[in-house]
């Protein structure tokens, strides 16, 4: 199968455990699958104003990026807006009322910052294993504490791209799951206990076929990488879906292919079988 695109989720798959940069085995990848002219599409949960340095160098593949989980399509070398789902007001708040009733704060994600209560700083700080990249790498630098969510609802052209439910427990999975589906959004588990929600519509495998559409792009040549469940959608569509090594079985279900963890060069070597064809 000849692939003309490539969706490629960040955390966990292209990036070290560093969360910022490439191994030099993928990097060359990426250049080598550029110049037999396939569009590399990182696909992330991440506003771009946290996209890492790595996407960041320069490179002649550095064109489009799907952030927020499908909430926005940008060029990556100038910010340029293409595509928009943003959370309507009156959803955001139907999301907040299930939280509270989960008993479980919430995070607000929009330009570029993440809003949240004293309630969830001292909540997360208490989970600080389970959270230690969120805490350190995207709080600390990213983070707005508001004495209430109401108040940043209630700014004029908020542009709400992802609601944050950061720390589930376990026993209240299920639960979690249940009340979700009662709300017209789009919800996946980014970690272990972390639930990312979007408007209906953004999902990383609509955001992958928007790309395609902007590129000019056949979606019967296209390839996906991931290894969280908000990568299961985009693993589905796609022509070749491609799990990490490391990624939980659902996802691992969910894909054509199983490649290395990110630690073990996984992305690089999926890219050299299914693009370079072992070059």
């Amino acid at each position: 199968m000849e692939i003309s695109l490539l969706a490629m989720d960040l955390d966990g798959t292209a990036l070290l455990d560093d969360h910022k940069t490439f191994s030099p085995r993928l990097r060359a990848a990426l250049d080598a699958a550029a110049r037999k002219g396939v569009a590399i599409v990182p696909t992330t949960g991440r506003q771009y104003a946290m996209l890492p340095p790595a996407v960041h160098t320069g490179a002649a593949w550095e064109d489009l990026c799907i952030l927020c989980s499908g909430g926005e399509i940008r060029r990556l070398r100038t910010e340029e807006l293409l595509e928009t789902h943003y959370i309507e007001t009156d959803v955001a708040r139907r999301v907040m009322e299930i939280a509270a009733q989960l008993g479980q704060p919430v995070e607000l994600s929009a330009d570029g910052q993440l809003y949240l209560t004293r309630e969830s700083w001292d909540m997360q700080r208490e989970h600080a294993e389970s959270l230690q990249f969120h805490l350190n790498s995207i709080l600390t630098t990213r983070g707005r504490e508001v004495s209430s969510l109401d108040t940043v609802l209630e700014q004029p052209g908020l542009a709400l791209d992802k609601i944050n439910l950061p720390y589930v427990p376990c026993e209240q999975r299920a639960e979690a799951e249940r009340l979700l589906t009662t709300a017209p959004i789009s919800f996946a588990w980014s970690s272990p206990h972390s639930i990312e929600i979007t408007h209906s519509l953004a999902t990383k495998a609509n955001g992958m076929l928007m790309a395609c559409e902007l590129l000019g792009v056949d979606s019967a040549h296209t390839m996906a990488i991931g290894d969280s469940d908000n990568d299961i959608s985009m693993l589905r569509v796609a022509a070749l879906g491609v799990a990490m090594g490391s990624a939980p079985q659902e996802v691992k279900d969910a894909a054509d292919a199983v490649t290395g963890s990110n630690m073990e060069d996984g992305a690089a070597i999926a890219i050299e079988r299914y693009i370079l064809g072992g070059q």
